[in-house]
């Protein structure tokens, strides 16, 4: 049979308190006696006591619940990125006894109601996103896992700090000879795809070097379109000698159309890509990539939102800027002397 819950007022009836004062015993407010409380406490754990977190969350207005929303969420499980960030959001949740509930991810139709949590997670914002707009104005607190694109609303932002790695990468390019750098990233849509086109440009003129892009759609993860995309730039820019990419499937298109243009990667063409995944150590050569430490973005992400929930404050917007680690590969290792000429 199924045992009967035990409730507050058996846990205030056996304390020899009223129900108010044992529910302020047992989430540590109130004004008290410290006898008073432990006689609670101890009462509580002797009835093995376990609070209705429905009925807490209509008193205290918490749920203990939050999202998490990404563009096509479903989709993202496939990417080590997005499974890291995950395990760290969950990291931050379970440490503070919170739920964590993944949102349907239909960019282009509205939601039918505003989740019932607490607090939301946009993972990697994107402007046409129209449901993560709706969440900025829901008047739930929101916090970001990646920077937002321009005309977005914001909130508060947690973020790998991009521009550095990408210009230890430049940094390391142009001491390796190359002096015809291109990148290919994300449109206008993508908030990291704005900065690191921002950020290699602005090297490429303190340096006065030619500053040579292409856009991809945020999240294409097509190898051949990414390929044909690659083969036009190498042709109408045959004196490349360095291309930094935004993703996995940018740089295996990228090995392709160096090797059907007889180019050697990481020889004629340096290579690097501002993500990191398996298979950039998998193929060869293999591949620079940037760890972003998705797993500790996760976290922060998670630390932050619960704070601003429990906290009950609207802090004025900022950006959390996390370390990010270039991984050094043969892609960027010169295994030949820079041609003359």
């Amino acid at each position: 049979m199924r045992r009967q819950a035990v409730t507050l007022k058996d846990v205030a009836r056996a304390a020899k308190v009223s129900p108010s004062t044992a529910s302020e015993a047992l989430s540590g407010t109130g004004r008290m006696t410290e006898a008073t409380r432990e006689a609670v406490i101890r009462a509580a754990r002797a009835l093995d006591y376990r609070p209705n977190a429905v009925a807490r969350g209509l008193r205290t207005g918490i749920l203990r619940s939050i999202a998490l929303h990404h563009v096509h969420a479903g989709d993202r499980f496939a990417s080590d990125y997005f499974r890291e960030f995950v395990t760290g959001v969950l990291d931050g949740t379970q440490a503070q006894d919170y739920d964590l509930t993944l949102l349907s991810s239909n960019p282009a139709v509205p939601r039918n109601r505003v989740p019932r949590v607490d607090g939301v997670i946009i993972a990697d914002p994107i402007a046409d996103d129209l449901r993560a707009h709706e969440l900025l104005r829901s008047g739930l607190p929101v916090v970001a896992g990646e920077h937002f694109p321009p005309g977005m609303p914001t909130c508060p932002v947690v973020a790998a700090d991009h521009g550095a790695a990408l210009r230890e990468i430049l940094d390391h390019a142009l001491r390796e000879g190359a002096r015809r750098p291109a990148f290919v990233g994300p449109d206008a849509n993508s908030g990291w795809g704005v900065l690191l086109r921002a950020e290699f440009l602005a090297w490429c003129e303190e340096h006065e070097l030619p500053g040579i892009t292409r856009e991809s759609r945020f999240l294409n993860l097509s190898v051949a379109e990414h390929t044909a995309m690659l083969t036009e730039l190498l042709l109408a820019e045959p004196e490349t000698d360095l291309l930094v990419v935004s993703s996995e499937a940018i740089a295996l298109g990228a090995l392709d159309a160096l090797r059907a243009l007889g180019r050697a990667p990481g020889a004629d063409v340096l290579l690097a890509c501002c993500g990191e995944g398996r298979t950039l150590s998998a193929v060869t050569p293999t591949v620079t990539g940037v760890d972003m430490r998705p797993r500790e973005l996760g976290l922060r992400c998670a630390q932050l939102l619960i704070r601003l929930i429990e906290e009950d404050e609207s802090p004025a917007e900022r950006t959390t800027v996390l370390p990010a680690r270039v991984r050094w590969r043969e892609s960027t290792a010169r295994r030949e002397p820079v041609r003359a000429g």
